[in-house]
């Protein structure tokens, strides 16, 4: 039988098929929707779950997005420093705008999230001054590339964006293979409001509810803000090699 040369897993002819005309975005969710039906959100997301041209191309993302961070951490003394007080600046002010200017809960909280990557980024260049490299690095959207319409991104032709979004990944500096790490689930800013609101139902009524959203309303994520966000949000792992 046919094997995924990235995801060296046992496949058959129904399974490539599936695979090949349903996009990763709309398989990652309807598979962690079941999983969360059937109680099986602790069995995580990997490399298996998508094809060798899927994998390929997170693999180039994760790829350039590594470069990038080597050749700035590698930059002169005096660059690094520069750009840790930036941001510590940044951050200095993103606390202060959710402590005296946000005006919302989810502004705030906004806020202290930019404050943190903020503070976290400054570190991690104060640290590279010292020559300790880091080996964990963050992935956000704007590294998909500029944002070209809906689900989709310049750079990321497989729809990565619209599947993992953000995640962390580390790197063995020696072998040169990466660990994405994280949680599918509905906890960001845009979704967890509503997701609260649904762990506070019965079971019947938050059934009834997440299928009014979808199909009255037009709300396509209602499902997952119902069924993948706190306890039941599902690991991500998802192993790969730099080349």
């Amino acid at each position: 039988m046919p094997t995924n040369a990235l995801a060296p897993q046992p496949s058959n002819a129904l399974m490539d098929l599936y695979r090949q005309n349903v996009s990763p975005r709309v398989r990652t969710y309807g598979e962690s929707l079941l999983k969360s039906f059937t109680g099986r959100t602790a069995s995580p997301i990997t490399e298996s779950d998508y094809t060798p041209d899927e994998l390929a191309a997170l693999q180039q993302l994760v790829k350039e997005h590594h470069s990038k961070k080597m050749a700035q951490f590698n930059r002169p003394k005096a660059e690094l420093l520069q750009n840790a007080i930036e941001l510590e600046k940044a951050a200095a002010d993103e606390l202060d705008y959710a402590k005296n200017g946000a005006r919302s809960e989810s502004s705030r909280e906004s806020a202290l999230g930019q404050a943190r990557h903020f503070t976290t980024q400054a570190k991690q260049l104060r640290e590279a001054m010292e020559g300790k490299i880091p080996s964990d690095f963050a992935f956000g959207y704007r590294d998909y590339g500029p944002r070209q319409g809906l689900n989709k991104y310049e750079n990321d032709p497989q729809g990565w964006g619209q599947t993992l979004g953000r995640f962390r990944y580390k790197v063995d500096p020696k072998t040169g293979e990466y660990n994405i790490y994280d949680t599918y689930d509905f906890n960001n800013d845009v979704h967890k409001y509503r997701a609260e609101e649904f762990a506070k139902m019965s079971a019947p009524s938050r059934m009834a509810n997440a299928l009014a959203d979808t199909f009255i309303s037009g709300n396509q994520y209602a499902l997952g803000e119902a069924y993948l966000s706190g306890p039941n949000a599902v690991p991500v792992k998802i192993k790969g090699k730099l080349k």
